[in-house]
């Protein structure tokens, strides 16, 4: 039976036989949802697997139920009907969760790249030529967002249940589209990492997302995430919260505009932020605070480079 350490070590934990497990993975494959999903339904009688297997999928919601109704389609009107890959039913299903349970609100703060943009052009071309991947603006931004973090925890935290869960670590996720759709591997304990090695982390996550080489334990576990729109040619977005955590942070691209200094009108590199954040958790003002502190430290980014 084909499953991941991840998966197995959760079976192990609540002493279940995986071959009654429907999987609903690449190739039948037994997925941690499945495993939850088995976990929901099973009665606390302790029923074998394959008395409820046949209720897995209804502890699921239906992925149809989330979709608009059906519409007939005149001689006309030409359309290509395909299933939906497991991956496309788990997006689906989750962020459907996501915008059904948070109470969803989107702030958004421009920052000045100036000094991140000089900096990075100075240290570009020696950083790849001594590491071998590109540095982008992804390590500064994270880099500053923990900053944040540390100052403002309930953007770190989460809700269970009738608990406020306030991490006292930062595993941030990655947002990374890929062909098979959006995966978020996580980068653990980001903050005790320098700038060079989140870099590294982000590229050799990104890089094995693209290649369908993740394990489980890779993508799961995050406490905040970063999305980048920005190389899609996006200016501002509103993401969806990667629930249970309780903000995601929307990169977008960097855009010469007009801007007063100082009395006078000049063009600086300017990227708008959206911070989408959960108002049962998070207020209004301390979003908003923490959104401005990302842009202060970005704005200064040779503090950055001096953490560990």
């Amino acid at each position: 039976l084909k499953t991941s350490p991840a998966v197995r070590r959760l079976a192990r934990e609540h002493k279940l036989d995986l071959t009654g497990i429907e999987g609903t993975g690449r190739d039948g494959r037994v997925t941690r949802e499945d495993v939850l999903a088995y976990l929901e339904a099973a009665p606390e009688s302790g029923a074998a697997p394959a008395d409820i297997a046949s209720s897995t999928a209804a502890a699921r919601p239906a992925v149809g139920a989330l979709a608009a109704p059906a519409r007939e389609y005149g001689p006309d009107e030409p359309v290509e009907r395909v299933p939906m890959t497991a991956i496309r039913k788990t997006i689906a299903r989750r962020m459907a969760e996501s915008k059904h349970t948070a109470a969803h609100v989107t702030t958004v703060d421009e920052a000045d790249f100036g000094a991140l943009v000089e900096l990075r052009e100075r240290m570009k071309d020696a950083f790849f030529a001594d590491h071998g991947f590109k540095l982008t603006y992804l390590p500064f931004i994270m880099k500053a967002s923990i900053a944040a973090l540390r100052e403002f925890p309930q953007v770190n935290a989460s809700i269970d249940g009738a608990d406020i869960v306030y991490h006292r670590f930062y595993h941030i996720g990655v947002a990374v589209h890929t062909e098979a759709g959006l995966v978020v591997p996580v980068v653990r304990h980001a903050d005790r990492k320098s700038i060079v090695e989140i870099a590294g982390a982000i590229d050799d996550l990104a890089r094995r997302a693209r290649d369908r080489k993740l394990e489980m334990d890779e993508i799961q576990g995050g406490t905040f995430t970063l999305t980048n729109a920005g190389g899609y040619g996006a200016i501002l977005t509103t993401p969806i919260i990667n629930l249970p955590e309780s903000a995601i942070l929307g990169i977008h691209m960097i855009q010469e505009r007009p801007v007063a200094r100082n009395g006078l009108v000049v063009i600086r590199p300017m990227m708008w932020l959206g911070l989408s954040y959960d108002h049962r958790l998070v207020d209004g003002t301390p979003a908003v605070q923490f959104q401005r502190r990302v842009c202060e430290l970005l704005e200064d980014p040779e503090r950055l480079l001096l953490e560990a």
